[in-house]
């Protein structure tokens, strides 16, 4: 799936994804090695970012 290179909604919803990573787990989306391509399918797929950074956790037992 082609994704635009540049997004505000997609950027600010990553931001967001890690700030919330770092408040909760102490880790982020560089630790975890997680790209932005994974990212974008996820945003763009309609996830939202709550499900996201439950998807994430559980992946990886953060939680």
């Amino acid at each position: 799936m082609a994704h635009p290179l540049e997004d505000t909604n997609f950027t600010h919803w990553r931001g967001d994804l890690e700030t919330q990573l770092k408040r909760l787990h102490g880790v982020n989306l560089r630790d975890l090695g997680i790209d932005r391509r994974s990212l974008q399918d996820r945003f763009y797929s309609g996830e939202s970012l709550f499900t996201a950074l439950d998807g994430i956790a559980r992946l990886h037992r953060l939680a």
